[in-house]
Formats: C-alpha cells, structure tokens, sequence
C-alpha cells in the first residue's frame, strides 16, 4: 500500500463506474484526518473508468489496482477486502460518496474511545444520479445498539436495518467474506458477522451519500431476498416461527414492490 503510516483505508471496488466514481474518491480524500489511504480496485471496466482513475492516483494517498479478470461483486469486494492493512476501514460503492468532511474523523473517535466497538453506522442520504437528495434515511437510533435485536428485525423486515459501516474494526472481520448466494443481503450478513458479540454504534447523522440511479446493481438482485434471509437466519441461529416466515415472504414482496416503485420515479425523474 502507498501509504505505510495510514491508519484507515477507504475501498472503492469500481467497474465500469466513470460516471460517479470521482465524486467517491473526493469525498474520502476530503475527509478531515491524516493518516488516510484510497485504494481503487478497476474490476475490468471498459469505459473511461482508467483513464479517470490515472488522474486520481496523481494524489499519493491513492492506490489503484486493475483486476486481470473480470470477478463476480462478491469476488471483487473480497478481493478488496483481503488488501486492508490499516486499522480500520470502510467500503464504499463507486456511486455512493460521503456526504460529510468530517465524518471518518468522528467514527474513528468512537473506535478509540470504546474498543468494544466494532463498527459505527449513521443515517443516509439518497440521492439521485445528479447528486440531489431524494430524501434521508434516519434510523431513529443514537449511541451504541443491539446487534443481534437488529439482525433480527432486518431478516425479518427483508431489509438493511444497520445500514451502510461507516467505519470498522479491521480485526472484527478478519476471516470473514462476502458470500456469492447472497447478492441483496451480504451486508446484513456482514454486519451480523463482524459485530461478534461486540458493541455497534449508529451517528444520527447522514454522513454518506447512497446514490439511486436505474444502473443500480440493487435492481437486480433484489430477487431472492426471501430466501437470503432465511438463510442467513439459519447461518447465524435466528429462529423463526411459521409466522416469522410469513411475514418475511411478505414484506419481501412489499420491498420489491417498493423498489420497482422507486426506479420508475428515477427514471421519471430523469
């Protein structure tokens, strides 16, 4: 890595991203602490996504990497995974961006001052393609939270109720991986994982920005999400009831739903 003295390494796994994947890489190098490194990793994009990232990596606090083949999401985000050298670290997608200077420098005070911590997550922002709010996703928490209470109510809502880390522990997810059969839930399944009996903490604050735009991958894999959370109830020994699986089913059906809903208006929108 560029910077051997680093203390946090933000990840940005890319491909094909030309579009927004500046606007990332500013906003962690605009981040208000020192001992900070980017590390780009260029999934085979065939756009002008190298071209933008030679420019970028002129700043010494950026590395890029360009992968020989082409690897599935989970591969890649592995991949990225495995390079942190750095204490502690965040992953952020090539179309989201953080939404405040300030941010990292707040999360990292957290992991010193309570080193039973293992991850700080705040509010969001959503944003469209041209970077304007849509509206912001408060959690009505503050302070450290449950973990396990909050994989519970995530499986069983069929949606992220942690949210996008902010910043973790890199030790908390040392071993741990991305796993391919759950394209829409790896991060639950993530969060669930690397909290490991430790404390996890929520800023009331949207310090990062999660653009929704009709390229988004989540379109996609949405698909499935029933059978994702079950099985990550299974993997971690959340018990579920015949009800409990009902009501999965069905909101499952209800966040496609919402979904579907939300990219026609962004396509209106546009």
């Amino acid at each position: 890595m560029a910077n051997e003295a680093a203390e946090i390494t933000v990840l940005i796994p890319v491909r094909n991203g030309a579009r927004f994947v500046a606007d990332a890489v500013r906003s962690a190098l605009e981040q208000d602490v020192e001992r900070l490194q980017v590390l780009v990793s260029d999934n085979q994009s065939s756009d002008d996504t190298p071209r933008i990232l030679e420019r970028l990596a002129a700043d010494p606090r950026v590395t890029v990497v360009r992968q020989p083949a082409a690897l599935s999401m989970a591969q890649h985000f592995n991949h990225c995974l495995g390079r942190v050298a750095t204490k502690y670290y965040m992953l952020l997608c090539h179309d989201d961006y953080l939404a405040s200077e300030d941010g990292l420098r707040i999360a990292r005070d957290v992991l010193v001052s309570q080193p039973d911590v293992n991850a700080v997550y705040c509010d969001m922002l959503f944003v469209d393609a041209r970077g304007k709010p849509i509206m912001t996703r408060r959690f009505g928490r503050s302070g450290r939270f449950d973990a396990v209470a909050t994989a519970r109510a995530s499986v069983l809502a069929a949606r992220n109720l942690f949210g996008i880390p902010l910043l973790v522990r890199a030790q908390a997810v040392r071993g741990l991986a991305y796993e391919e059969t759950l394209p829409y839930a790896a991060d639950v399944d993530m969060s669930i994982a690397g909290a490991a009996g430790a404390a996890l903490f929520h800023l009331p604050r949207p310090l990062i920005a999660n653009r929704y735009h009709p390229q988004n991958a989540t379109w996609g894999a949405v698909a499935g999400v029933s059978g994702q959370m079950q099985r990550i109830a299974a993997k971690h020994g959340i018990s579920m009831s015949a009800f409990d699986r009902f009501r999965l089913k069905l909101n499952a059906s209800r966040m496609a739903a919402m979904k579907l809903l939300l990219r026609a208006y962004l396509v209106l929108r546009r």
